[in-house]
């Protein structure tokens, strides 16, 4: 527990998989214990040749099912051990209040495969009107102008882009599509970031949670505020101009806000208290992006405090709206050339033979500028680290094709997920692998089907459908997780016995493997659980302790005429002699000490 950590731990590289907003391959990446998140977000953002990084994050799933955005300011291994599968999603994280303010297209072209993704698994309600216009917008996007010959009866159903879409939406989705001849995909993108941008669900992250009276609703945090969702309408809107406190407590998510220059205080119950921990989280971090003139004055912040723990504590990193708007003005690069990537590779092919749409992005050509300066990978390090263990800027280092760092020493690979085409855990639609010559199969619909609610009509495609979004973890694997794949402590313990050799282990009187793997041992969770319970005992009793020695002072020694101490002390006479026992041991005492 106290011995120094050796240079080979420093040295000790994991891996981890880093997935995209394209659904193409993932790319993998390697750290160390100290290696903070910031340098791991840096490398991904170079891979995607992203210069306007300010709006992104890297999201991940723990144990628990908890999501978590990786903190930029910890170092990746502290966040990521223990999980067995250690996979990043590049996601948006905050969905900027104008999106043509973005100066550059891969920019807005990242922003569009969210809100697509978001579209697509309901978390962006809107009405049948603009959602059928939405999605013939990504239709003109992906395969081009409206050709008879290569758009047959049906071709539109080869797209899920509505959380339930049926026969009735692809025919006026297919009618849409054929007024947007002429368009190409950049001005398509740009239209469907201006109409998405005026949604009320536009940017929103739903936490279903409940309120006073038990109801379950969602809530959201975006540019705008706080706000709450029932049916197929908002409910509620706190704006962060009205809001003075966000605090968590338990599971219960609170929020200060004024109204009508009363000051008043609405409570949201969360599944869990890591879950309200996390929504905490998010809205004290979304409320800082947008609010903040300068992200020089960041204040502290604190909530979730007891008797029994500090609390949580946020600290906010990075740069606020109007800075990353400042920044995005004063960009003088010209646009990298990228390449789109189509969802439905052998649909693209068969549609248009020559078209390069099939590309993926990161096999896109950059700009030789970025092709050509490969600039030094600089590892951030935790405070407190010394900078001669961290293997940075040295000449052994090597870059390879796919951004893996390489260094010298022992690695760790932690196991890595498969590559999944989409993120739901229950929707699977894999189109490209299937050729011409298989036989036509029944097209399953990805995203959560809404559940019917009573007075809630759904025969009707021209009628709004109630907010309810697919909640299945969007990043976690599709397969479970497997109890028997060692975790990253499993693989530093048996890295630890291959290095010490047998002959050192007589040396030094160390047992065996196989003696220790004998030895009784208790789990980490044991551990923890019974260290936590025990700090709670121990400090339970030393307050019981102190408390009765102050009662015992106010009763006997106190000079203090109160009627309920007269009460006290005439109940506790049969003390009388313990009282007389102690003065006289206090007396010995100060008549020690004055000698």
């Amino acid at each position: 527990m106290f011995r120094k950590r050796s240079k080979s731990d420093v040295q000790t590289e994991y891996t981890c998989s880093i997935r995209f907003l394209d659904d193409t391959e993932s790319i993998q990446l390697t750290f160390k214990k100290d290696t903070l998140g910031q340098w791991l977000f840096d490398r991904v953002c170079e891979k995607l040749n992203l210069v306007e990084k300010d709006y992104f994050g890297l999201r991940y799933v723990d144990s628990e099912n908890q999501r978590h955005w990786l903190d930029p300011l910890k170092t990746v291994y502290k966040q990521l051990k223990g999980l067995s599968k250690m996979v990043l999603c590049f996601r948006v994280k905050f969905y900027p209040e104008d999106p043509m303010k973005l100066h550059e297209e891969i920019t807005r072209y990242y922003l569009f495969l969210q809100l697509r993704r978001d579209l697509h698994h309901g978390r962006l309600l809107c009405p049948h009107d603009e959602s059928i216009q939405l999605a013939a917008y990504i239709i003109q996007s992906e395969v081009g102008d409206y050709d008879p010959q290569d758009h047959g009866p049906g071709y539109v159903s080869e797209f899920k882009m509505l959380p339930k879409q049926t026969p009735k939406h692809e025919e006026k989705i297919m009618e849409a599509h054929r007024a947007l001849i002429g368009q190409v995909p950049s001005d398509c993108e740009a239209s469907f970031l201006r109409k998405a941008a005026s949604m009320d669900t536009y940017g929103v992250d739903p936490h279903q949670v409940k309120d006073q009276k038990g109801d379950q609703l969602y809530l959201g945090v975006t540019h705008l505020g706080i706000m709450t969702f029932r049916g197929n309408r908002r409910t509620q809107l706190f704006k962060w101009a009205q809001i003075r406190r966000i605090a968590y407590e338990g599971k219960m998510f609170i929020v200060h806000h004024t109204n009508s220059e009363k000051h008043q205080a609405v409570g949201f119950k969360c599944a869990t208290a890591p879950g309200a921990k996390y929504l905490w989280r998010c809205a004290v971090e979304q409320q800082l992006f947008f609010t903040l003139s300068s992200s020089a004055t960041v204040p502290k912040i604190r909530s979730g405090g007891s008797i029994f723990s500090r609390g949580s504590k946020f600290r906010f990193s990075g740069r606020c709206q109007n800075e990353a708007y400042e920044a995005s003005e004063n960009i003088g690069r010209t646009e990298p050339p990228f390449a789109r990537t189509s969802s439905l590779p052998n649909f693209g092919k068969r549609s248009h033979p020559n078209d390069n749409k099939n590309n993926t992005m990161r096999d896109s050509l950059a700009s030789e500028s970025f092709k050509d300066d490969r600039r030094k990978f600089n590892v951030y390090l935790a405070s407190g680290k010394n900078k001669e263990e961290a293997a940075v800027d040295v000449p052994h280092i090597m870059v390879n094709n796919d951004s893996t760092v390489v260094k010298d020493g022992p690695q760790v690979s932690a196991p890595l997920a498969q590559a999944e085409p989409f993120e739901e855990k229950v929707q699977q639609v894999t189109v490209s692998s299937v050729s011409r010559a298989a036989p036509p199969q029944e097209p399953k619909e990805n995203g959560q089907i809404v559940k019917d609610r009573a007075g809630v009509l759904e025969t009707s495609i021209d009628e709004t459908l109630p907010y309810e979004p697919n909640r299945t973890f969007e990043d976690s694997d599709e397969e479970e997780n497997d109890a028997s794949k060692p975790d990253l402590d499993d693989q530093i313990k048996k890295l630890e016995e291959e290095m010490v050799q047998p002959s050192m282990q007589k040396d030094l009187n160390l047992p065996s493997p196989a003696a220790a793997a004998t030895a009784p041992s208790k789990t980490s969770g044991g551990k923890s659980s019974s260290g936590v319970c025990g700090k709670a005992v121990l400090l339970s009793l030393v307050l019981v302790l102190l408390l009765s020695m102050l009662m015992f002072y106010l009763v006997f020694f106190s000079p203090i005429k109160h009627p309920l101490l007269s009460n006290l002390r005439q109940h506790l006479q049969f003390l009388e002699p313990v009282r007389d026992f102690v003065g006289q041991k206090a007396s010995l005492v100060g008549s020690y000490f004055k000698k």
